[in-house]
């Protein structure tokens, strides 16, 4: 008995840490893993750092406000010349002068940018009505001008564009479907010719009827809607994508 009591007395005098320090010597813990991984990751490179990133869509940060990617139409890095000034200028007179010639002035319009030369087609010259297939005339229309401006192009960017009035078919459930088509059904064929460049210089895009030009009220402004734009650049996509046959696959065991 009295054994029992020594023990118990033994036992207090032992001196014990406060219970708070047991969640402060966790959150130490914590804080000391969250630095060694801020340590961690300022050794990966950037532009693999990029890449995970991109995995989520118009995302390029977690902690921060969110950073929309820009479009793609800013995403071009200037180079080297491949035309002068005297040369482009030429160039510009001569598709003026096919698009009058042709009397193509209310179906053709094209302008001469700081980034190249833009050219908007009405779809009643490219397609049938609902339909992304380019017509006969079409093609050569696409093909002469393809030809008078392909000397000095750097990327091309296509953009498919509609009215506002339904569509709901097999093949194109929506605008959005028959816009996309359209640009690739252009694209496609510009690959065919014997001056395109190489594929990864073009870009397709459908926009459907989120970017009028004039109001889908009259039937002449739905006819200015439904075009197709493309963009003859001087310039370079910027593409910082690793190459799909580059990147690193998991190994079977």
């Amino acid at each position: 008995m009295s054994d029992f009591s020594d023990f118990e007395d033994d036992d207090d005098d032992v001196p014990t840490a406060p219970f708070w320090m047991t969640t402060f010597s966790d959150m130490a813990t914590l804080l000391m893993t969250f630095f060694v991984m801020i340590v961690a990751m300022s050794e990966i490179e950037v532009k693999k750092f990029k890449e995970a990133i991109s995995s989520f869509p118009g995302r390029t940060a977690f902690l921060s406000h969110d950073a929309v990617l820009p479009p793609t139409r800013t995403q071009i890095v200037a180079g080297d010349p491949k035309t002068s000034a005297a040369e482009r200028e030429a160039q510009f007179e001569a598709i003026l002068q096919y698009v009058k010639d042709n009397n193509l002035e209310e179906k053709v319009k094209v302008n001469m940018t700081e980034r190249g030369f833009h050219v908007t087609i009405t779809d009643s010259v490219m397609f049938h009505s609902g339909q992304a297939t380019l017509t006969f005339p079409s093609s050569r229309v696409l093909r002469n001008i393809t030809g008078l401006l392909s000397k000095g192009v750097e990327s091309v960017l296509v953009e498919g564009h509609t009215d506002n009035r339904p569509i709901q078919t097999n093949a194109y459930p929506t605008n959005w479907e028959l816009s996309a088509a359209r640009s690739a059904s252009v694209v496609r064929f510009m690959l065919e010719q014997a001056d395109a460049i190489t594929p990864d210089r073009y870009a397709a895009v459908g926009y459907g009827e989120f970017r009028p030009l004039s109001s889908n009220a009259t039937p002449a402004g739905r006819n200015q809607n439904r075009r197709v734009e493309i963009l003859f650049s001087w310039e370079t996509w910027q593409n910082e994508t690793t190459p799909y046959q580059q990147l690193e696959m998991p190994r079977k065991p």
